[in-house]
């Protein structure tokens, strides 16, 4: 099997860099690591599709109550779906700019006039939302462009206040005043991709149906969709085969009916079904469909390294999705999903044993399970029973404001993570605690009080979550090792925040010496069967000790055994080496830099970002030779990229190889020959010969 080039060939690129420990490092017993999977794990194509209506014959009530669902009604084009938001030709002023929506025949616009620039006619192409959710609820809209792309306009409306309102590049949600400029959004100009390319600002595949989008060799997008409503088969796979299969004679008799049944699915599958949409995610690779293997595509748990959505008790800290139910008890230490208290095809509500209920505050969520307090809820709660009792969701799923958008808009999400309230912990993080929320006037004390001499002292936090709070004030690095690195308990997600908090602070490229129970607990963390929890243990592993024969060892191993499972181990792998090469990078700190990405590189050398974060590297330490080399390397790997053969045309130029430069030029403009720019470069390149 044909080896990877490793960390182990770049070694001689650290006398550029001044490393001399780097330089006289003794490599030979180090094993280079397996050769990367071919292809994409993917196994759905947008053929496989059979849309809803092909459903309705059959499954006659289940295709009803998802008619009148939100997930039916979650979006769409313009003519199909309800537009809640004013296109009443009245302007949204800006400073420097006037945005008028209004409604030109049929057609959906916003007119855009932009003091100095010529004005621009935007068409409503696509519309997400329809302002359901409770606790703030928007709708949103996209315009269609002629490379066959669909860009999110970022102008919302919300419902409960409504408004016409942006987002900042802050992040903030706020109103349109004439003190924001249309450059203050995040968003314009509209850019913001509907489906998922790899580099591109995207909105995932969440708000439509079997979202697909690919690049032509023309540059330009194919997007594909089967509905931008949430179909049948976004949870339930393709069912084109389950059709055929179910339309022959004998289809009582046949062993498989070509789907996968949801409702005996495991705990944690029976969440990846909703976990696609309702999930803070980091795309690993594109082109997903629902029925594939969605960790391949996504990993649920990398967007702590760098976004920090959740606290550590697993309360949403800046945006996030109802993934925070990874922190529940009621997850951790019982069997629950999603499908235990909604319904899948109504969205309404229902308790664990299928009971319609008769709202999203309804106890019987709760006392199907706890069915010691159905009898005497009152019992518990002291607070009285009836319609002005409290409930169990008052207490326990507080309906808490996303911080990160702001206070000028509501958009608060019943907190998953289903809580006991803590007043101390909450004042401490800034969350609205729920006692106060109701007892207006009243001050945390009084909160801490109350609940102590009603409930007694608290059920203890997780030790996980005792230590992420304990670890922000330890310093040395063994004792933070003590309470973050646990890896006999039963939490991975907690496991995960608190191994990226220990990564950060407390380690760096290839070590000298840690700790030996430090080595252990991450070896420990390796056999994870959680792919975020293994992976981010296998990369504190290569960076601190990556040169330790016996750790090179488990490493190569942990990818020979991954199995169907590599692919998406070795994404994490890398993508998570390359962002911690990134602040070394920012801090003008190159040799470190440069480890880092090597071992990025070594894990997946097709990856572009990491080749150009390399490249870059090289050339910041004036080491063009080194740069050559990979670029050659990565070449040899991909011929048919233009733009490796442009970069590396670029580097011969300014290391004096013009003959290189130009005749590496020329095979570029082979695989692209429209490229004006590059061809001007070879003109001048040839004159300058």
């Amino acid at each position: 099997m044909r080896l990877l080039i490793t960390v182990l060939l770049f070694s001689f690129v650290f006398s550029g860099c001044g490393d001399k420990e780097a330089e006289s490092r003794s490599t030979s017993k180090l094993l280079p690591f397996p050769e990367a999977t071919k292809g994409s794990p993917g196994k759905v194509n947008r053929s496989q599709f059979a849309g809803s209506l092909a459903c309705k014959s059959c499954h006659a009530e289940e295709y009803r109550e998802w008619k009148g669902s939100t997930h039916a009604k979650a979006g769409g084009l313009p003519r199909e779906v309800k537009i809640i938001a004013r296109f009443d030709g009245r302007p949204l002023r800006f400073k420097g700019a006037t945005v008028t929506p209004r409604k030109n025949g049929s057609e959906y616009v916003f007119d855009v006039a932009i003091d100095g620039q010529p004005d621009q006619r935007l068409s409503v192409s696509a519309v997400v939302g329809g302002g359901h959710m409770l606790g703030g609820g928007t709708q949103s809209f996209f315009t269609k462009l002629e490379d066959g792309s669909y860009r999110f306009l970022p102008f919302d409306y919300i419902r409960d206040e409504k408004t016409w309102f942006v987002q900042l590049k802050t992040q903030q949600w706020v109103r349109i005043t004439e003190n924001i400029a249309l450059n203050d959004l995040l968003n314009w100009p509209p850019r913001r991709l509907l489906g998922d390319v790899a580099g591109m600002s995207n909105c995932q595949n969440c708000h439509g149906s079997q979202i697909d989008v690919r690049l032509t060799e023309q540059g330009n997008f194919d997007t594909y969709f089967t509905t931008l409503a949430i179909n049948c088969e976004s949870c339930h796979g393709p069912a084109k085969k389950h059709i055929e299969l179910m339309s022959q004679p004998n289809a009582g008799e046949l062993p498989d009916n070509g789907l996968e049944a949801l409702e005996t699915l495991s705990k944690d599958a029976s969440l990846m079904v909703c976990f696609q949409c309702h999930a803070t995610k980091d795309m690993l690779q594109p082109n997903f469909l629902p029925g594939d293997d969605l960790e391949s595509f996504y990993s649920l748990k990398m967007p702590i390294l760098a976004s920090e959505p959740y606290l550590p008790d697993g309360k949403v800290n800046a945006f996030a999705y109802q993934q925070n139910h990874l922190f529940s008890d009621c997850y951790i230490n019982g069997s629950m999903t999603c499908v235990d208290c909604h319904s899948p095809h109504s969205q309404g509500y229902r308790d664990i044993t299928g009971k319609t209920l008769s709202s999203p505050f309804d106890d019987g969520q709760c006392t199907g399970c706890h069915g010691n307090m159905a009898a005497n809820p009152a019992a518990h709660s002291f607070h009285g029973a009836g319609p002005k009792g409290v409930r169990c969701t008052d207490c326990h799923m507080p309906y808490l404001q996303h911080r990160a958008l702001g206070e000028q808009l509501r958009f608060s999400r019943s907190d998953h993570t289903i809580p006991i309230p803590r007043a101390g912990m909450e004042a401490q993080y800034g969350i609205n605690n729920a006692c106060i929320d109701c007892h207006t006037g009243k001050d945390t004390q009084w909160a801490i009080s109350e609940t102590r001499r009603l409930w007694g002292k608290p059920k203890p936090l997780h030790p996980l979550i005792r230590g992420l709070i304990k670890s922000d004030s330890i310093s040395t690095r063994l004792d933070a090792a003590q309470l973050l690195l646990q890896p006999d308990q039963n939490h991975a997600i907690a496991q995960y925040t608190a191994l990226v908090a220990f990564t950060k602070r407390f380690l760096t490229p290839d070590m000298t010496a840690l700790e030996d129970e430090i080595v252990n607990n991450l070896k420990q963390l390796t056999l994870s069967k959680d792919l975020d929890l293994q992976s981010l243990a296998l990369v504190a592993l290569h960076l601190s000790k990556g040169d330790d024969p016996a750790t090179r060892k488990l490493l190569t191993e942990a990818l020979d055994n991954a199995e169907e499972k590599e692919k998406g181990l070795r994404r994490r792998w890398a993508i998570t080496m390359d962002y911690l090469a990134s602040p070394f990078l920012s801090r003008q700190d190159y040799a470190n830099a440069i480890s880092v990405y090597q071992k990025a590189y070594a894990i997946d050398p097709e990856d572009s970002f990491i080749i150009n974060n390399l490249v870059n590297s090289y050339i910041a330490t004036e080491n063009l030779t080194a740069a050559i080399v990979l670029l050659k390397e990565s070449l040899s790997r991909r011929p048919y990229d233009a733009e490796l053969h442009f970069k590396l045309s670029n580097l011969y130029n300014r290391n004096g190889q013009i003959d290189e430069a130009i005749s590496t030029l020329k095979k570029g403009l082979e695989l692209d020959p429209d490229n004006r720019n590059q061809r001007s470069i070879l003109e001048y390149l040839e004159e300058k010969r």
